[in-house]
């Protein structure tokens, strides 16, 4: 039989048939011969699946193709092995776990993995000419007849796919996820695999369930309960009801609490610590793990629909799009921000049913109020703020407004007029205050008690 040398292949043997997988962006239900996936092009990716269709525990790992280690490469200081073999031809075993239903690395620990990577990693040509591995796709292809003119779509639709996740995954590293997840499980080529579940969660967002115990606690009786170890996410401690610094009183405290800006600046250097560990303080090495966390939570919810990464996502969200000061001071990265939400709001459908559906009652209606927040803060308490950062919110105040029909603009809607009542009569109605809006009734309030001391009201 002729050999074939591969482009970069994920090989999932003895997948049972109707088991839901999904690669990056795309999902699909396996078929009897489906034995994997050829062509991943270079980067990170996210193999993930799940017994059914429907709202089933889903598991899954993120893992680079490539040389992580390379120069210029994501290995951003966490130890990782070197890999071995030929990069060009990187094949990548997965093992279905018939007892957790999962799939798992065949790990360079155990001599019985090795050798049945082996006889798979042999047995490549055979299915490759089976047809038993799909090409890799960043999005599905058009539907309907084929032709040149529809394959030229596809083939841009293709490319356009693979750059959108690059955006959605270009901030994540090695020390990002080590963070987050924990150590890599280590499979038998020395390539590490952080293995995710939709049940993951930070001990913030868990709830204490009689007879299951909590993340981090009694980890041996957990394997028990649900069948598999289950990982506790380390993400950054955001704290949206202190946003002043220790000791503060007064004013200081009453616009810290209007302008979180001092709140972001205290969590980048608290994120420069932990994802850099040189030592000393490196705020850029903290405003890319920040982006890479709104990355990692962002697909974790658009993939495996984990509760815990929304919270966090929306945390976040709610810290960075509160902030004035910061609009200025950090405009790189209130413009990154920017456009990773812009982008990440442009692929929230690839989620069945919808992103913000996920969310429950509120749905979008905290994002939307949010932005137009952002949006005061941006053209009427900044002062000549960076073309930048106001260039990237008019794309996406854009964009919403067309795909949601969001007005983000407060002086858009009319708050006090007459209305016209079904019999004839007329009324004077008036939009009331919301809370959430930090104005009329609403707003903080500074009184001075003399002497020096004030007393804040919010």
């Amino acid at each position: 039989m002729a050999s074939v040398t591969p482009s970069p292949t994920i090989l999932v043997p003895y997948l049972p048939p109707k088991t839901l997988v999904g690669i990056d962006l795309i999902a699909f239900t396996s078929t009897p011969n489906f034995h994997g996936i050829r062509d991943i092009p270079n980067g990170w990716h996210f193999l993930y699946t799940g017994a059914t269709e429907s709202l089933s525990l889903r598991s899954g790992g993120w893992f680079y193709v490539g040389d992580i280690s390379a120069p210029g490469g994501t290995n951003d200081g966490a130890i990782i092995p070197a890999p071995r073999g030929n990069l060009t031809s990187e094949v990548v075993v997965w093992k279905w776990n018939t007892d957790t239903e999962t799939l798992v690395p065949l790990r360079a620990s155990d001599d019985v993995d090795k050798q049945e990577a082996m006889r798979h990693k042999a047995n490549l040509a055979a299915i490759w000419q089976r047809g038993g591995l799909l090409r890799y796709r960043s999005r599905a292809p058009s539907s309907g007849g084929r032709s040149q003119s529809r394959e030229v779509d596809d083939e841009e639709n293709e490319e356009e796919g693979r750059r959108d996740w690059e955006g959605l995954t270009d901030r994540l590293s090695p020390g990002l996820l080590r963070h987050i997840v924990g150590d890599p499980d280590i499979d038998v080529d020395a390539r590490p695999r952080w293995m995710v579940t939709s049940a993951s969660t930070a001990q913030r967002d868990s709830e204490n369930i009689p007879g299951i115990p909590e993340p981090g606690q009694d980890s041996g009786r957990l394997v028990d309960v649900i069948g598999e170890q289950e990982s506790e996410f380390s993400f950054l401690p955001v704290d949206l009801k202190k946003t002043w610094r220790e000791g503060a009183i007064g004013r200081e405290r009453t616009e810290a609490a209007q302008d979180r800006s001092w709140a972001l600046g205290d969590l980048i250097q608290q994120a420069s610590v932990a994802d850099g560990e040189r030592g000393g303080i490196d705020e850029q090495l903290g405003e890319t793990h920040i982006l890479g966390e709104l990355q990692f939570t962002f697909l974790m919810v658009l993939t495996l629909m984990n509760y815990s990464c929304l919270q966090q996502w929306k945390r976040l969200l709610n810290l960075i799009l509160t902030c004035q000061r910061a609009i200025k001071e950090r405009e790189q990265f209130m413009s990154n921000v920017l456009r990773l939400l812009l982008l990440q709001l442009q692929r929230s459908d690839d989620i069945e049913g919808g992103f913000f559906d996920l969310d429950g009652e509120e749905g979008g209606e905290f994002l939307r109020k949010l932005l137009m927040k952002f949006r005061t803060s941006l053209y009427e308490v900044i002062e000549d703020a960076g073309a930048l950062v106001t260039e990237d919110f008019k794309k996406l105040e854009s964009w919403v407004k067309d795909e949601y029909d969001w007005e983000l603009n407060r002086g858009a809607f009319v708050r006090r007029g007459i209305l016209q009542l079904e019999d004839g009569e007329q009324v004077e109605m008036d939009m009331g205050d919301d809370g959430n809006d930090e104005m009329g009734e609403y707003a903080p309030v500074v009184v001075d008690l003399g002497e020096g001391n004030t007393m804040q009201d919010v």
